[in-house]
């Protein structure tokens, strides 16, 4: 098991985080090779899905359609793949990946899903963008959590 020090789904210093629940924290992805890409970290370090309490899967389940309606809301995809990978980062953490027909176009920047429809490949190239497209990625998917999670209750 690593410890929590090793761990960077568990570093107090992870980011961009889009949303918080009391069992998991929605964190945009680093790579935006996919617009919207993000993934749904657990609070406590745990290497095996299996593993999780029956009050995180639910709030799992709770945060996973919050995050879905938001990216929806937010940058209209076609489709949405769900993983668990945990091949580099040994903590439990699901990605949420938007899929997309037709380019999206965010500050300027062209977010083309080359791929579509096939698998997602987890080996492409990752594409960091500018400062300026994160920042504004993120407050649209803040809001947009905002306002699912109110329609939720």
């Amino acid at each position: 098991m690593i410890g929590n020090n090793a761990c960077a789904l568990c570093s107090q210093s992870l980011e961009p985080i889009l949303a918080e629940g009391e069992h998991w924290r929605l964190v945009l992805n680093r790579n935006q090779d996919l617009l919207g890409k993000c993934f749904l970290a657990l609070r406590r370090h745990c290497e095996a899905v299996t593993d999780l309490t029956s009050q995180e899967w639910a709030e799992l389940h709770a945060q996973l359609r919050v995050t879905t309606e938001a990216l929806w809301q937010t940058f209209c995809p076609d489709r949405f793949n769900y993983a668990f990978l945990q091949n580099q980062d040994r903590h439990v953490h699901l990605h949420v990946i938007p899929r997309y027909a037709t380019p999206r176009v965010l500050a300027g920047e062209m977010f083309p899903d080359a791929g579509y429809p096939d698998h997602y490949a987890v080996g492409h190239p990752a594409r960091v963008v500018p400062v300026e497209a994160v920042e504004e990625i993120v407050e649209k998917l803040r809001q947009a959590v905002i306002e699912a999670q109110v329609r939720k209750t």
